[in-house]
């Protein structure tokens, strides 16, 4: 129940921060709100007694996200959004992969809510921008799929909170409309570390992903 009720407030923490914003927008035309939402392409590097070759498997992903300008085309940027990451792997026996697996393709599912912490560089004249920078997550929860149809969490096997590094390009279509392609990473293990300290010392589980996303601002 902790976990439900530090995700809630963590929630309300982000709500009020972003109608914060859209208040400041109202004093201020340097900081911009805008809707985003898009496809991850994800997978993990894993080792230890995940080792079974990863696939990338697709999930979403949508929130809010703020920018506000420092100066020149240099700008800060932030949000809320929920995360959705994971991996598609081939059941084997004692790490040898099955020849004709079939209905064996299993997927782990990782559900965050995440904050990013970014800096933003937009070229004068140009539609494009670039962004690098820490991003904060809370997991939510993580479900283990063997079949389409099963489902089981996993959750306590992962870290609740994760720091990973993201960075991108956008590129503005409209003053209104945007696409953005990303590219985010854990910053070491997500296993959790009691968890981690019963496996194989060279046991990894780092998750990684390929985003593709499209931005609509709500004020210029």
């Amino acid at each position: 129940m902790k976990h439900y009720l530090f995700a809630f407030l963590l929630a309300l923490t982000a709500s009020l921060l972003i109608q914060h914003d859209a208040f400041a927008q109202k004093k201020s035309t340097k900081v911009s709100l805008s809707l985003g939402g898009g496809v991850n392409l994800s997978s993990a590097q894993v080792g230890g007694y995940y080792d079974r070759a990863s696939n990338a498997t697709s999930r979403f992903s949508f929130g809010f996200f703020a920018d506000k300008k420092i100066k020149g085309g240099l700008s800060a940027r932030s949000g809320f959004f929920y995360n959705g990451l994971g991996r598609e792997y081939v059941q084997g026996y004692m790490g040898i992969p099955i020849p004709d697996p079939g209905d064996m393709h299993m997927q782990d599912e990782f559900n965050y809510f995440t904050i990013p912490l970014q800096v933003k560089y937009s070229f004068r004249d140009s539609p494009f921008s670039l962004y690098a920078g820490p991003q904060f997550s809370y997991l939510i929860n993580v479900t283990w799929r063997p079949e389409s149809n099963t489902r089981s969490l996993i959750t306590d096997q992962f870290q609740r909170s994760n720091v990973s590094a993201a960075g991108g390009l956008l590129c503005a279509f409209t003053n209104r409309f945007s696409m953005g392609f990303e590219y985010q990473s854990s910053i070491g293990s997500n296993l959790d570390e009691g968890y981690k300290a019963n496996l194989p010392t060279d046991t990894k589980y780092e998750l990684y992903a390929f985003s593709l996303r499209a931005f609509y601002k709500l004020s210029n």
